[in-house]
């Protein structure tokens, strides 16, 4: 930072922009804030409505699935260059091309049933789809966006690419050997914190005018699931609990009749999930592709993310009949299905600057996609026993919940 800068006392204005002024009182503009102003009050009407603070499970829910002002719920630009972040499908077509390949043998596999399809959640502007059918044109092809319901009955496999990361979790943190739940209220005034009584932690609030708070658990369910955890070693460790993820989980099991459940997404093993080197937790914000662990500014603008814990999926989906087939991460599963595809590719486009051979780059390698996305492969067999309590829709409960 220059001598000029650190001599900025700077005032800031909700949704709008950081105003500057220097010790000889000149006024800059140093940065722009984009939030939703029609969002910021949504969530403050909640806060007021709810004796002054919400989980922040419940802000992340309104600021991503607001039905008129969420960020996933507006006609908006939110991959490749003009967006906020890129996917595996932002790279090219060859992602959509091996998965079909995949989803070819799957179907092989359970015998050609006519009625086999691929269900995805989240597909957004069917760009996947339209890379899928390309390369296999004859798949039943259904995409689920928030809001709508399951098909009744599925026979083929339910897909997801980057899904869960996105649903609302819940934020923890261990406090005097207990755990405590993550609140958002509004600040004192615009951008000031408003630090409570000594028993109250208050984060540092943001140009919209949120900070945090600490308070019990909101529910039992969410103390049952850290139940297991080592509290004792955990002082000051925070971290994110994805419960919807379950959820979602549970009600894919009651409609897939037969096939295989494909889900791609940023995440890790409960052991390494609760490392003491993510004693920060995993959330993450994407906007204009910066990164950054604040999701108190953008409001309604930015995609905020945390990574998913596998290993509770997949205990949760063996109590429903899924059972895990492989879990691997996308570099291993990719070349598993078309190693084949990508040597021819790797060997013509030898020494060229190819959009060919940079997909591969980016889909495989370590330090990018490859290592960073991990893949769960689950199946059900049609013998296999139905849960006995009908499913939590996800798909449709978020819009539901989040009202207007």
């Amino acid at each position: 930072m220059t001598s000029f800068a650190r001599k900025l006392i700077v005032l800031i204005h909700p949704c709008k922009c950081y105003l500057a002024f220097t010790e000889s009182g000149c006024c800059v503009i140093v940065n722009h804030v984009e939030s939703n102003p029609a969002l910021i009050e949504v969530i403050r009407r909640e806060i007021q409505n709810n004796g002054g603070q919400i989980p922040f499970e419940r802000f992340m829910e309104l600021a991503l699935y607001h039905p008129e002002h969420g960020y996933y719920t507006k006609a908006r630009h939110r991959i490749g260059k003009a967006g906020d972040y890129f996917t595996s499908v932002s790279v090219g077509p060859l992602f959509g091309k091996l998965l079909a390949k995949q989803f070819r043998k799957w179907r092989e596999e359970l015998g050609h049933p006519a009625e086999f399809e691929i269900v995805e959640f989240g597909g957004h502007r069917g760009q996947l789809r339209n890379d899928v059918l390309a390369a296999e044109p004859d798949l039943a092809y259904r995409m689920v966006e928030i809001g709508e319901p399951l098909p009744d009955s599925i026979v083929g496999c339910v897909f997801s690419n980057e899904f869960l990361d996105a649903l609302p979790v819940h934020r923890v943190k261990v406090e005097r050997g207990e755990w405590k739940e993550v609140y958002v209220k509004e600040a004192g005034g615009a951008g000031v914190p408003a630090f409570g009584s000594s028993n109250t932690t208050v984060t540092e609030a943001c140009a919209t005018g949120f900070a945090e708070t600490l308070g019990p658990l909101s529910s039992l369910r969410l103390a049952e699931s850290l139940h297991d955890l080592p509290i004792e070693y955990m002082e000051g460790y925070q971290t994110e609990v994805n419960l919807q993820a379950l959820d979602w989980m549970e009600g894919i099991a009651c409609h897939l009749k037969r096939g295989f459940v494909l889900t791609i997404d940023y995440g890790y093993e409960r052991t390494e999930y609760f490392a003491p080197h993510h004693r920060n937790g995993t959330l993450l914000c994407y906007h204009r592709h910066t990164k950054s662990a604040n999701p108190y500014v953008h409001v309604g603008e930015q995609d905020i993310t945390a990574h998913v814990e596998f290993t509770s999926l997949i205990e949760h989906g063996k109590r429903f009949g899924l059972e895990p087939v492989t879990f691997t991460d996308q570099a291993h599963f990719l070349l598993g299905i078309g190693e084949s595809e990508i040597a021819e590719i790797a060997e013509r486009t030898a020494g060229q600057l190819s959009p060919e051979r940079a997909a591969i780059h980016q889909l495989i390698h370590p330090e990018l996609m490859g290592r960073a996305f991990k893949v769960l492969v689950q199946r059900k067999k049609a013998n296999n026993i139905q849960p006995p309590k009908a499913a939590r829709r996800v798909a449709k409960s978020v819009t539901d919940q989040v009202g207007s």
